[in-house]
């Protein structure tokens, strides 16, 4: 089945341009820090919803923070945002296209498809921020990310300097996985293995069954 996949970034991009563009209109004597596609929900097999978009401040975040401890962790907790964006008609049309191409011929491709969707937004993020800040609506400090609940689009959506500065515990991660992606096979199992029984790694241990999965170790060996 065929499907327009050009016409859905446009759609998400355009989505987030015309909000942030709003917001910032709305606000101007307010500093808009980030937007984010976020709420990625979908049913394996079945349902693939559309996003939400939330916008936040500076001053927001200052309002709404107790501490500096709890500005942190509201800082990149879009569902805390200030400004939150529903999806429309037009949106929810094509949340509909986009599910029945992905439960198509009995949902043999709905995995292929729902990947391609992510990816989808993923650029479409980026290519909101580009606009933005080409049209001088927000500064060069702004970014615009895709949140899914495990942070795996995060990464995806900006640069390796942008993840340093805005989310340093990622960063760390993405290290780490990098200095073990170099280590030659028997010594990357031996250190994902102890990462799983230590849980001291900047790599969460999930992570770390899930690439000794990918190394065929699990059935050789059984980290506890």
């Amino acid at each position: 089945m065929r499907f327009d996949w050009a016409g859905l970034e446009a759609a998400i991009r355009e989505q987030v341009v015309g909000f942030v563009r709003r917001m910032c209109a709305g606000h101007p004597d307010e500093h808009v820090y980030g937007a984010a596609v976020h709420e990625f929900y979908a049913e394996s097999g079945g349902t693939i919803a559309w996003t939400l978009v939330g916008v936040a401040s500076e001053e927001r975040l200052a309002a709404a923070a107790s501490d500096p401890i709890d500005a942190q962790a509201l800082r990149w907790s879009p569902a805390d945002w200030p400004w939150q964006l529903d999806p429309g008609t037009a949106e929810e049309e094509w949340a509909c296209r986009l599910e029945a191409a992905a439960t198509a011929g009995d949902g043999r491709h709905w995995e292929a498809v729902h990947q391609r969707y992510l990816r989808t937004a993923v650029k479409a993020c980026a290519a909101a921020r580009k606009q933005l800040v080409a049209d001088g609506v927000v500064g060069k400090d702004f970014v615009v990310v895709a949140m899914d609940e495990a942070w795996e689009l995060v990464p995806l959506s900006l640069s390796r300097a942008q993840v340093r500065q805005h989310f340093p515990e990622l960063e760390a991660e993405l290290r780490e996985a990098d200095r073990l992606a170099a280590l030659p096979p028997e010594q990357r199992v031996n250190e994902l293995v102890a990462i799983v029984e230590s849980h001291d790694s900047p790599l969460p241990s999930e992570q770390a069954v899930e690439s000794l999965r990918a190394l065929g170790a699990l059935t050789e060996r059984s980290p506890h």
